[in-house]
């Protein structure tokens, strides 16, 4: 048994590290969507709301979901008192030194860039004024009236309370007969087929009944192929809905996005522990940065904006070229902040164990 178990958690990580990753290409497409941001191109491509899109129906509540497994796993090797301590030292505290350390260069920024159109908010500050002067307004609250913001950290704010709130649920899931009835209920909802795994739901609370359940994985994994291609229709239409406004009826555009979001959910499951459950050269070493890394991507990508977007009249060469500006420097400072034991404290990070490879399984430590 030790064998699979690890083989899931290990595909679990590597999932994960591919999500995070690819926030570099949503968060830059950012940059020349129609809707307003924290800083803009001169131009606005239908080509970035359809990428915005997509990434929007499973993204996040991929992570969120992927969470719940997490926490689930984690409770298995933990008391909830311990749990509730890593808690708040593996999210609260990267919260709160994100806010202070990483948001500011992301808020100051979007001062600098004065008069340019289509940011969420337009505030410019007075020509010549340095980083250091700007720090003490930043706790002028709140963005986008002001300049207070968690901005991209939200995530962590939110995934720090579902960890805490469901809690109970969890660890009352986990005793011997909670536990059996989930089981029960997976197999069945398993063998149901893929459109019974389509039910909307809380992603968190149900990624810890995904983490107690083999047959609801074995089920994700048999069917991924029809989920992915349920997930592309799915996506495809809620997009185009999106975009035209082709379905007015409010509960038909969010039945397609929640069709999208749950099948693109499992169907990704299911593809990773059928190809992404060995150890992967590269993929595997991100396990360990890729907390770091997200909480460094957007100011990183909004720096990177700022001092780029004027460089290309080509929106396609400037996407490519701060897509990879952006993941160079992110890694870098990922990678920098794991070096010391103040940063590793402050942005969540565990020391490396010794004898850790690259390939083993990290998921009990990750967000």
């Amino acid at each position: 048994m030790a064998g699979p178990a690890l083989g899931r958690s290990r595909a679990i990580d590597h999932l994960r590290n591919l999500v995070i990753l690819g926030l570099i290409l949503f968060h830059t497409a950012r940059l020349f969507d129609t809707e307003p941001w924290h800083i803009k191109d001169a131009g606005r491509y239908a080509a970035a709301d359809v990428l915005i899109g997509v990434f929007n129906i499973g993204q996040m509540p991929l992570l969120f979901f992927l969470a719940g497994i997490t926490a689930m796993h984690s409770l298995a090797a933990r008391e909830a008192g311990r749990y509730v301590r890593e808690r708040l030292q593996r999210l609260g505290l990267p919260l709160v030194a994100g806010i202070l350390l990483v948001v500011p260069p992301q808020v100051y920024v979007e001062r600098l860039a004065a008069g340019l159109d289509g940011r969420a908010s337009p505030i410019d500050l007075a020509p010549g004024t340095g980083f250091l002067d700007f720090y003490p307004g930043f706790f002028d609250c709140c963005y986008p009236a002001a300049n207070f913001s968690w901005h991209h950290l939200w995530f962590l704010a939110y995934l720090l309370v579902y960890a805490l709130v469901l809690l109970p649920v969890f660890v009352i899931a986990r005793r011997p007969g909670p536990r059996a009835l989930l089981e029960r209920a997976g197999a069945r909802v398993a063998a149901a087929g893929p459109a019974a795994l389509l039910a909307p739901g809380l992603p968190v609370l149900l990624g810890g009944w995904f983490a107690l359940s083999p047959a609801l994985g074995a089920a994700a994994e048999r069917h991924c192929r029809l989920l992915l291609i349920i997930a592309a229709v799915a996506t495809a239409l809620a997009v185009t809905a999106w975009m035209t406004g082709a379905l007015p009826v409010p509960v038909l555009r969010r039945s397609l996005r929640v069709a999208g979001e749950w099948a693109t959910i499992l169907g990704l499951l299911g593809w990773a522990g059928r190809r992404l459950a060995a150890p992967i050269p590269g993929l595997s070493d991100v396990t360990r940065f890729a907390f770091p890394f997200y909480i460094v991507h957007q100011t990183v990508i909004v720096v990177s904006g700022y001092l780029l977007l004027g460089w290309s009249g080509q929106p396609l060469v400037k996407y490519l070229v701060i897509v990879l500006v952006s993941g160079l420097v992110s890694w870098g400072l990922a990678r920098a902040l794991a070096a010391t034991a103040l940063t590793r404290l402050l942005f969540g990070i565990k020391s490396e164990r010794p004898g850790m490879t690259p390939g083993r399984s990290q998921t009990s430590r990750s967000i």
